[in-house]
């Protein structure tokens, strides 16, 4: 199985996330809407990025040191967003084709980068690495493709560059978000491309002040084991649905279980 191999700035964001190709994240929309994965994938529909997002991708390209951030950022004035000034500059910006980023946010940015160039195995992953290094290879489970893009990018190793609102909250985004499913789908992906297991590691660093607390986590067997389980079966369906061109959103009957909290809940009012 071939796996092309997309180096740092081949492809814009925009023009992988079009490539017609599965990712993690769609996967991730396709277990809970085939149709929406499939309108997404499409170009039917390009759902707004959250607030959230724009952060996430500005210290992602603020922690690569190919120079990107200054030609798509610009710091804005240290005043109030409603005031005259700062709109001014927001205008500016459109007309320049750049985002502009508040004093706060970049500070943010700045406290972030430095925390994680202050834990010690984060900095060693980021030593020499490339950022930003993709890999699309057919599925194996039909005649679509696969793909996922490394944050970092080692020949002995890939990290993935994550924020969070509160390190403590660390295991509910893990499995709230899906990370362990993505970490499964961009092992395989690079297993393929390289003839080998690679580790994969999240840098995962606050965005808030004022700690900007920052962990390196490698999920252990389980979990990868679980994400892949996961992952296999999506692409199994989709695979059947591309065969079919059918998107719909029809589930088999299933009997559904309260959740925990509702049971106990109940217990709690029998007793």
């Amino acid at each position: 199985m071939t796996v092309a191999v997309i180096p740092p700035g081949q492809e814009t964001s925009e023009q992988y996330h079009r490539s017609g190709a599965w990712g993690s994240t769609l996967i991730g929309q396709f277990q809970r809407s085939p149709k929406l994965a499939n309108m997404i994938r499409t170009g039917v529909y390009r759902p707004e990025p959250t607030a959230s997002m724009q952060f996430g991708t500005a210290f992602h390209t603020f922690m690569d040191p190919s120079g990107q951030f200054d030609s798509i950022y610009r710091v804005g004035p240290d005043v109030d967003h409603r005031t005259k000034a700062w709109k001014e500059a927001q205008a500016a910006a459109v007309t320049d084709g750049v985002t502009l980023l508040g004093h706060d946010e970049h500070a943010d940015l700045l406290a972030m980068r430095a925390s994680v160039f202050a834990n010690p195995v984060a900095a060693f992953l980021l030593e020499g690495c490339q950022h930003e290094v993709g890999f699309r290879s057919p599925s194996g489970y039909g005649p679509f493709q696969i793909q996922c893009r490394a944050d970092v990018f080692k020949p002995d190793g890939l990290s993935d560059l994550k924020t969070i609102g509160d390190m403590d909250d660390l295991h509910s985004s893990i499995t709230g978000f899906g990370y362990y499913r993505q970490a499964a789908l961009y092992r395989h992906i690079v297993h393929t491309a390289c003839g080998r297991w690679l580790p994969f590691n999240f840098i995962v660093v606050e965005k808030a002040a004022p700690l900007y607390r920052c962990r390196v986590v490698e999920l252990d067997d389980d979990y990868l084991a679980l994400g892949w389980q996961e992952i296999e079966s999506a692409l199994i369906e989709i695979g059947q649905r591309t065969e079919a061109n059918d998107w719909a959103d029809h589930r088999d009957a299933e009997q559904l279980a309260p959740p925990n909290w509702l049971r106990e809940r109940a217990m709690r009012m029998a007793a």
